[in-house]
């Protein structure tokens, strides 16, 4: 039987925390009223909270476009061909009068994607200083409308191969191996204004903006056409780099315009009940985005009962955190409340 220390039902609200800090959040705690006593089970039983997640990955090395480009179609898939078109993440502040950089922000469409891109690779969308592999207007982007595709093509006469996210070449500049100084760099807030003090641009070895645009082939993957002209390093199916003068670079998928696909719910109060594939312990449930970005996505379990049974015997407080398919913060903002509903066990 219920009673007010043994509820059947529990809701929580990241409106209720009340040391609620910063413009966005990923955890919440919720201090009880009342303790919940002898509970042997939880299981989320609904979850609404709103879609944020943009199509491009601020944290994960998928606002990094790497490319080679060369006068000669011999041998051009080395370190000092090699080039980067970058967005800034979405939540880049920048050093004040600092004004050469392109953010990243929801996209409606692959058209808009490109215009992003477009401005990023033309004259004042980024600085040399802080991306030392970019050169303005170099490339262009172009989306395909019909064969929903997005192109890159070179403004001259240099021949153009998109790079692929493993290619040791990429590694290397991520890894300041080779030269230091050619790591990417934001100019934020806090940076004092110079290279050797600025913030690192996030990155994830293994996972670039190339692959999310639909130039998916790895460093030794061999396309369905390859010849004696391909070369490696040139992440398409042909692995054969294009002369702009005649033509883009075509990608060989769609581009992925998804974002997120899944949230992974954890509870302070689940101790060890579940884990997920990176090994983090304490999740209750794993949610599927289903509704656009910027909508409220709510989920309802099934009925039936698999309740989590590795729960503290009394609860004065529970804290909830998200996190999306890359094990990383599912970020909220703060006029946006997220709630949990549970039901408890006895």
């Amino acid at each position: 039987m219920a009673t007010q220390n043994r509820p059947d039902r529990l809701t929580l609200n990241a409106y209720s925390d009340q040391n609620r800090q910063g413009p966005v959040y990923n955890r919440f705690t919720n201090t009880l009223t009342n303790p919940i006593l002898g509970v042997k089970g939880i299981q989320l039983v609904n979850a609404n909270f709103v879609n944020s997640s943009l199509q491009l990955n601020d944290d994960k090395g998928q606002l990094l476009f790497f490319y080679y480009t060369s006068g000669t179609l011999s041998g051009m898939c080395t370190l000092a061909n090699l080039k980067c078109i970058r967005l800034h993440p979405s939540w880049f502040v920048p050093y004040p009068g600092f004004t050469t950089y392109t953010r990243n922000a929801y996209y409606n469409s692959g058209t808009e994607l490109v215009a992003a891109l477009n401005t990023a690779a033309s004259t004042n969308g980024d600085s040399a200083t802080y991306n030392p592999l970019w050169t303005a207007g170099q490339v262009t982007f172009s989306f395909d409308t019909a064969n929903r595709r997005i192109a890159v093509a070179g403004n001259g006469t240099n021949y153009i191969a998109p790079a692929a996210a493993d290619d040791p070449n990429v590694l290397d500049v991520l890894r300041g191996t080779t030269t230091a100084t050619n790591r990417i760099k934001m100019n934020v807030y806090n940076s004092s204004n110079t290279y050797a003090t600025a913030m690192l641009q996030p990155y994830a070895e293994g996972i670039t903006m190339n692959a999310r645009l639909g130039f998916t082939l790895s460093y030794n993957a061999r396309g369905s056409f390859w010849s004696s002209s391909s070369q490696k390093g040139c992440a398409t199916s042909t692995g054969v780099p294009n002369n702009s003068s005649t033509t883009a670079v075509i990608g060989d998928c769609p581009p992925n315009m998804i974002g997120i696909q899944n949230v992974g719910v954890y509870l302070s109060v689940s101790t060890g009940g579940g884990q997920d594939s990176y090994g983090k312990k304490n999740l209750i449930a794993s949610i599927p985005i289903e509704n656009a970005p910027y909508c409220v996505n709510s989920y309802t379990t099934n009925s039936v009962e698999i309740p989590s049974l590795s729960t503290p015997n009394e609860i004065y407080e529970v804290t909830v955190e998200l996190l999306d398919d890359y094990g990383l913060p599912f970020n909220q903002c703060w006029n946006c409340n997220t709630q949990i509903g549970l039901a408890l066990y006895y």
